[in-house]
């Protein structure tokens, strides 16, 4: 089937590489750009903290064979900070010289920040993938004052956002969020859904062979939501999980800096893995997998990619409410609602592997 062409050209501005398809930030920028660039032209403007001069190389065919610019700075100060939803004077030069963008008859925003950070021209029509765009901080795991400030940046940087969201009079913006849930938190917002594509396993996989007690939790461990999950699971969840099925193991599967690998395999039972080459064999591995998040976008895609590799899955509240409907609780996954039904769900699929491969066939089906 050919695809025709628009005339114009497109320039999509990231954060990510999208050559690269290791993780899933990457693997949506990759799977977004391919398809911007069957419909027309698509350069990239990818932006990169580093001391290194900018960079300007042609995109593989299968991309487009558009131009991608790689713009490495330095931030100088807060207000150049990526993350921080503020206009950036010195990034918009920087951006300036690299690329012409009144030249683009379409600007592509990987997440939020490129439209909160640059000028964009203002008659140019912007869509804008706001992936991950909900963050709640997890009261439970704030112990410490600097703990509490950091979290309270965050919830304010949110607000800040949606002020800016909901002031803005432009009508030439369209948002793309990964499921029903995240778009309706911004209903003001003219917006589609464009779902997350889950990693399906390369070659034909089987159910959890008997005797597996590892429960395995995929993500990048560098991305907030991931951590606090991943961290309330290990202070007030996985203890009871031990309680009652001692032998049991977590494994914890995405890339992540040595510091925190070695802060996560401090809690028993547990190992923390980093990135994987074959993430066919890390589900092979493993007899559960869990989603214990309670914020961001990329929760989405946990739960059908775990069914695909033929695994039981246990599911906070929160991160289901992307698939109720389409996935039913008790019918293909367990969905939890608090610490306790999810530590016993994930002993219970332990315990009884009939329970766990009904499970198993009907949410791969």
């Amino acid at each position: 089937m050919t695809t025709a062409r628009i005339p114009g050209k497109a320039l999509l501005i990231t954060f990510h590489d999208p050559l690269s398809t290791t993780y899933g930030a990457g693997q949506r920028t990759h799977f977004l750009l391919k398809a911007l660039g069957t419909c027309m032209r698509t350069d990239v403007l990818q932006i990169v903290e580093a001391a290194v001069a900018p960079s300007v190389s042609t995109l593989p065919e299968n991309l487009g064979s558009g131009t991608l610019y790689r713009l490495h700075f330095v931030p100088n100060g807060l207000f150049d900070a990526p993350w921080l939803s503020v206009r950036s004077a010195r990034l918009d030069h920087l951006v300036q010289g690299v690329v012409d963008l009144p030249a683009y008859s379409l600007l592509v925003c990987r997440y939020i920040a490129p439209l909160m950070k640059l000028h964009l021209p203002p008659h140019t029509p912007v869509l804008i993938d706001f992936d991950d765009p909900v963050y709640r901080p997890s009261l439970s795991g704030i112990k410490r004052p600097s703990t509490a400030l950091k979290e309270t940046v965050k919830v304010l940087h949110q607000l800040l956002i949606s002020v800016r969201l909901r002031l803005s009079r432009a009508q030439n913006r369209e948002f793309l969020f990964v499921c029903d849930r995240d778009q309706q938190e911004f209903s003001y917002l003219r917006s589609s859904v464009l779902p997350n594509i889950p990693s399906f396993p390369r070659l034909p996989p089987s159910p959890p062979t008997t005797g597996l007690q590892t429960l395995l939790f995929v993500g990048m461990m560098s991305w907030q939501p991931n951590i606090d999950g991943v961290e309330h699971f290990l202070k007030h969840i996985w203890p009871l999980i031990l309680t009652r099925v001692p032998t049991a193991q977590l494994s914890i599967v995405g890339k992540a800096t040595s510091v925190q690998l070695n802060r996560l395999n401090t809690f028993p039972n547990c190992q923390a893995r980093g990135f994987v080459k074959d993430l066919d064999q890390a589900y092979a591995d493993a007899a559960i997998c869990i989603v214990p998040l309670y914020s961001g976008g990329g929760s989405n895609i946990k739960l059908p990619e775990a069914c695909a590799h033929m695994r039981p899955v246990v599911a906070t509240r929160y991160s289901y409410s992307g698939w109720d409907s389409i996935f039913s609780p008790d019918e293909h996954l367990l969905v939890a609602d608090d610490d306790l039904s999810f530590a016993a769900h994930c002993c219970s699929l332990l315990e009884n592997v009939e329970s766990a491969n009904t499970l198993v066939t009907t949410g791969h089906r």
